[in-house]
């Protein structure tokens, strides 16, 4: 029987450094993240970027820092390199942001790369040129102290690889994203980006934290942060939450640091969600900017190649304090009594007394959406017409007949004449009610003018022939660096919606117009929301598969709200456009607009059937 031959062998150096390129090099952004830590590392306060077709093209960072000795030039692109441990102690106290030595002989091994650097200006640098792994130039060169990497056509030795690249715009929001990250963690480093030629990030050095979330966010996101500034044995916790009032429907800006180093890590993020309790309403989420220091031996940073994720040796602990700090703060800057928060391990809240000063009133069981585990079964009037003005849906509930007086619990209808019923007037300025043979009918005032607006809106994009109106005063929004380069690949088919937007400085717009149907909008707010539905990238047509959403939001913004009074022939005008839509019975949420207190279950609680 003839044995098997060893299939065990020793990978050739380029091949090594390949599969080494695969698990530090996924994409543009992460060249520039280990590039520029190793600009941090090296003490520069100055680094600047220039970045071109995404990073797919052209990749070139320079920075000031301390440089390299002309012999250690052709040594860093040797596998294991590092300037940053010495031994196997290193590890547990490794303060630097990294120390793999695989960062650039991976990015040469499948790019081309030209290294510039230097010391000392005066006794003059060495530039290296690899391409593909193999070392094409080595030579003395001229330069000032700092050094210069400039890595072009990357993946172009192995065009498998490439093809699961995006486009331009999709590949550069993503390296936008990593220079706003280590801005953010380094004020006092003055950091520069431009992408094909078009600056995009300009921030000056300082000291202030605010100050740099200011330049990068802009000044509206600035005013609404509350300090955190706490600490507890091991861990101290500094930076800064939105207030309870801003939030954003998704973790754009949402930024969490840990020794200087940008992590996501779940433990911190729900720590945080838990700090804000009951205060942020149901699917949205506030902006943090937190610095976590604690001592490096509490902490391993190694269990993920890019260090984006990390590992707490008391992660009960850290929970616990971070959750502690954001609550304090609130309560600190808002006066807000808040839930006390769940630990991380919890499966149930913990039920301690929420004060609820505001509500009076309380809430009909049917108008609270009652699923198994919803966060809100039983509560007030006030509360729940909130609530469902901010997209939580009612449905049909399955309350025991004695608690809801009925034999017919009231159902959303989908097949009446809305014509048939009289209006009587308002329920808490929010619901409509009317009567008719049919019995009572409940009509959310807010949702049905939701509905109204949706169609409209729709027939009118559809045929392009949305009805702008122009501002007298154009406003000047400003917008984060990432959230610029969502937006610009849009422009054009913004304008069709009715929004028409100027460049004005670096990251800027000057907003001209409106759409006519949207009165009385926050025009800021209606754009920064159109934005947070606009998925990265503009080669591909994505904004024709959210056009749905951003009518719906735009619809949602400018329906009448809840605690809106309407006198009778306003609710006339109401419930006739109404009739008139394709669809009356449901929001474009998909929530019902109407509930009836069907008659003959009425004339029998009377004993008059």
């Amino acid at each position: 029987m003839e044995k098997h031959k060893s299939s065990i062998r020793v990978l050739s150096e380029d091949l090594a450094n390949q599969i080494a390129a695969g698990e530090v090099v996924e994409r543009p952004a992460s060249v520039v993240k280990e590039l520029v830590e190793n600009s941090i590392d090296a003490g520069a306060t100055l680094i600047r970027l220039d970045i071109e077709g995404g990073g797919k093209t052209k990749i070139r960072i320079m920075d000031n820092g301390m440089g390299m000795l002309p012999e250690e030039c052709k040594i860093a692109f040797s596998r294991h390199a590092t300037s940053k441990i010495s031994e196997f102690s290193d590890l547990e106290t490794i303060q630097s942001l990294g120390f793999r030595g695989e960062a650039l002989p991976s990015i040469a091994s499948v790019a081309k790369v030209r290294c510039t650097s230097a010391r000392d200006e005066e006794q003059g640098g060495k530039r290296i040129v690899v391409e593909g792994g193999e070392l094409i130039e080595e030579k003395d060169f001229a330069c000032p102290q700092g050094t210069t990497i400039e890595v072009a056509h990357l993946f172009y030795s192995t065009p498998a690889r490439s093809k699961f690249l995006k486009g331009d715009s999709t590949e550069f929001s993503h390296i936008t994203q990593v220079v706003t990250q280590q801005a953010l963690a380094y004020p006092a480093i003055q950091f520069q980006l431009t992408h094909n030629g078009r600056e995009v990030i300009q921030t000056l050095p300082t000291d202030q934290v605010h100050y740099r979330i200011a330049e990068l966010f802009g000044a509206d996101l600035a005013k609404s942060l509350v300090q955190v500034n706490s600490s507890s044995g091991d861990y101290k916790l500094e930076g800064y939450v939105s207030n309870p009032v801003y939030t954003r429907s998704n973790r754009s800006a949402q930024f969490c640091f840990i020794n200087g180093r940008f992590v996501r890590d779940k433990v911190i993020l729900h720590a945080t969600q838990q700090g804000y309790s009951h205060l942020l309403p149901k699917g949205q989420h506030p902006a943090l900017f937190l610095y976590l220091t604690m001592d490096p031996k509490l902490l391993d940073v190694n269990v993920h190649p890019s260090k984006a994720e990390v590992r707490f040796a008391f992660q009960q602990d850290v929970h616990q304090f971070v959750s502690r700090s954001i609550l304090e703060a609130l309560e600190k800057n808002t006066q807000t009594p808040v839930e006390k928060p769940q630990s991380v391990d919890d499966d149930i809240p913990i039920n301690t007394p929420y004060e609820k000063p505001f509500y009076k009133s309380e809430v009909p069981s049917w108008a609270v959406k009652q699923e198994p585990g919803a966060p809100y079964q039983q509560g007030n009037l006030s509360e729940a017409l909130g609530k469902m003005g901010h997209g939580f849906d009612l449905q049909t509930p399955s309350l025991p007949q004695q608690v809801m007086g009925f034999d017919k619990v009231p159902v959303p209808v989908s097949n009446l004449i809305y014509s048939e019923f009289e209006p009587l007037g308002q329920l808490e300025n929010s619901f409509i009610v009317m009567q008719g043979k049919k019995g009572l009918l409940v009509v959310d005032q807010h949702v049905a003018h939701e509905r109204i607006l949706y169609e409209r809106f729709r027939e009118a994009a559809k045929d392009k022939k949305i009805e702008v109106q122009n501002l007298l005063f154009p406003e000047t929004i400003e917008f984060s660096p990432a959230e610029t380069e969502i937006l610009i690949p849009h422009i054009d088919r913004l304008k069709e919606l009715g929004l028409e937007l100027e460049a004005f400085g670096k990251n800027g717009f000057l907003l001209r117009s409106v759409p006519a149907i949207l009165k009385n909008t926050d025009n800021e707010k209606l754009l920064r929301d159109t934005i947070e539905l606009l998925p990265k990238g503009g080669n591909e047509d994505i904004l024709h598969d959210k056009y749905e959403d951003v009518l719906i939001m735009m619809s949602c913004r400018n329906a009448i709200k809840v605690n809106h009074p309407l006198n009778l022939d306003q609710i006339r005008k109401l419930i006739s456009d109404l009739e008139q839509t394709s669809m009356p019975f449901t929001c474009p949420h998909g929530r019902p607009i109407s509930l009836l207190f069907d008659i003959d279950d009425i004339l029998k609680k009377f004993l008059r059937k």
